[in-house]
């Protein structure tokens, strides 16, 4: 009766201590998957936005969203799209740009412009694509970006409420101009003796 108590014991404890490492490795599993998701949510992550600013000028926006700092950020953009831009000042200005490297910290950005409204003149406006590759804890990334300029939507501008006001004061200047000289007409002719 003992021996049979103790086997039910021998066969009860090996089979707790099976299911005791199943578990465990299903934790382990479980716990690693978590980092890596949680690598994945908290890492850098730089993206980019295609850029109208100020009316004036076009560009390309490298904005990290990510939660930790970038560094060593290069962008490298394809040579048919710089070499297809129809202003020289700008196109020799990426060249030079793709040389070197920047930080973008969170939350930040980093503008690269490629021309002025004169880029709209360009009949055939080629991708703005290209890599970027940047660090960050110990880790490196590399991101490809193509962002389709010729069949872009419509850009829409509008003026901001700074840029009203500033425009209704040169006109009140321009009024406030005008009757001084009126004033200074009136008080130099004879109509009031």
């Amino acid at each position: 009766m003992t021996f049979f108590i103790t086997a039910v014991y021998v066969v009860a404890t090996i089979f707790i201590c099976w299911a005791n490492i199943r578990s465990a490795n299903a934790s382990k599993a479980q716990l690693n998957e978590m980092r890596k998701q949680y690598i994945k949510e908290n890492r850098t992550n730089i993206e980019v936005e295609f850029l109208y600013e100020k009316r004036a000028f076009y560009g390309l926006r490298f904005v990290n969203h990510g939660k930790y700092t970038a560094h060593n950020v290069k962008i490298l953009l394809d040579s048919t799209f710089i070499d297809n831009l129809n202003e020289t000042d700008f196109s020799d200005l990426l060249k030079k740009q793709s040389k070197k490297s920047c930080v973008i910290g969170v939350g930040q950005h980093y503008d690269l412009f490629f021309g002025t409204n004169k880029y709209r003149e360009n009949p055939k406006k080629l991708p703005a694509k290209g890599i970027i590759l940047y660090e960050s804890n110990g880790e490196s990334y590399k991101t490809d970006f193509y962002i389709d300029l010729e069949n872009y939507a419509v850009l829409y501008s509008v003026s901001t409420e700074q840029e009203d006001i500033l425009k209704k004061l040169n006109e009140l200047k321009e009024i406030k101009q005008e009757l001084k000289k009126l004033n200074h007409f009136l008080s130099n002719t004879n109509l009031y003796k």
